[in-house]
């Protein structure tokens, strides 16, 4: 029935590009496309243009994604943009081992349908989260570069460096460090410092703008972070920065100790959930990574999961923004399955217990 709600929302979002008049590009990718225009020296003065009209939000390395959208026709950028960011998915799931049940049934989860419907970036940071997370015991280099390349979209993985710490992975680290600096001066050889300064004078201030307006906004509603919620509450930009600190420093607490230990059926599902509450600028379709670790695992996590992405948009347009509330009651229901297997190991003991479960996962041999 969620699931029917949200496709009754994405489907007039997706006849939206098909107008009377032609095609057009929805909003956000419509951005991208326009923001693509800053390579090339003879498309100076359109691109200055269009980042006046769509101001750039991500970091000039995200342009690395965006500059070919410019290359194409309106046509041709849906069709590429979508066929890259499902196949970046479905690749990064299938490399962590998830079985095809679960592969697709996180591909049509309702963040997936509205990332698809409103062309963002969501479904390709989200592969690049499952492979930072999911590889990094196994395939830590690998781990560490999709790492690094969230630097395209920096504030949905502001605790992996906390999870390569806890776990003592200097080999992730290291390479996700290399990978994003890397990717931050080839940005500037290629697109110049002016996409530096555009993104440090600007782009900053758009985003700030966008949280410190008054609620709602079209923007606000589909976020999903602890932020927005104070914020949706009457909460003024300072109050709501302060509980979004005191959540953050939580989330990375709990990360820590998560990962300090050995590795859990459940951390990977448990992480994403605390990703997304760590960041005051995350948004519902960015939330694909953590449907399909729902989907690999499966139980009532995931029902919740369906039920609170689905029916997102109508509580949020019609109400206060349930994103923190929904994504704590999905890490409470975590925790307690988590909390719950000991128990049922015939009598070992907790310690056992963990050391089973750590082979298990390891048995399973992801990114291998």
């Amino acid at each position: 029935m969620s699931w029917l709600a949200a496709l009754g929302i994405d489907a007039p979002l997706i006849r939206g590009y098909f107008p009377a008049s032609g095609f057009r590009l929805a909003s956000d990718l419509a951005c991208f496309r326009d923001n693509g225009a800053w390579l090339g020296r003879h498309l100076e003065a359109a691109a200055q243009s269009a980042a006046q009209a769509c101001t750039y939000k991500y970091p000039p390395p995200f342009l690395f994604l965006a500059t070919p959208l410019s290359w194409l026709t309106p046509e041709q950028d849906f069709i590429v943009w979508s066929a890259v960011s499902v196949t970046v998915l479905i690749l990064a799931a299938r490399a962590l081992g998830m079985p095809r049940r679960a592969v697709l049934l996180g591909s049509l989860a309702p963040p997936t349908l509205l990332c698809l419907s409103i062309g963002e970036s969501g479904m390709i940071v989200s592969g690049l989260l499952l492979v930072a997370l999911g590889c990094a015991e196994t395939a830590p280099v690998m781990a560490g570069i999709a790492a690094g390349a969230m630097i395209v979209k920096p504030q949905l993985g502001l605790l992996l460096p906390v999870c390569y710490v806890a776990s003592r992975n200097g080999r992730a680290f290291l390479a996700a460090a290399v990978t994003a600096g890397s990717l931050c001066v080839l940005a500037e050889i290629m697109f110049g410092q002016g996409a530096w300064v555009h993104y440090l004078h600007e782009g900053i201030a758009a985003t700030h703008a966008t949280l410190a307006a008054p609620w709602p906004q079209r923007d606000q509603h589909i976020m999903v972070t602890p932020y927005i919620f104070v914020h949706s509450l009457g909460a003024g930009f300072g109050l709501a920065n302060a509980a979004q600190l005191m959540v953050t420093l939580l989330a990375a607490v709990a990360v820590w100790k998560l990962w300090r230990g050995p590795p859990v059926p459940s951390r990977l599902s448990m992480t994403l959930c605390l990703a997304a509450l760590a960041t005051p600028f995350a948004c519902l379709y960015d939330l694909s990574a953590l449907a399909l670790a729902l989907a690999a695992e499966g139980g009532a996590a995931l029902a919740w999961f369906w039920i609170f992405s689905g029916l997102y948009l109508f509580v949020s347009v019609f109400s206060v923004s349930p994103g923190a509330p929904g994504l704590a009651l999905l890490l409470w229901m975590l925790w307690r399955r988590q909390a719950a297997r000991p128990s049922r190991t015939g009598g070992l003991s907790h310690e056992s217990s963990a050391r089973s479960e750590a082979a298990l996962v390891r048995s399973r041999r992801p990114c291998a």
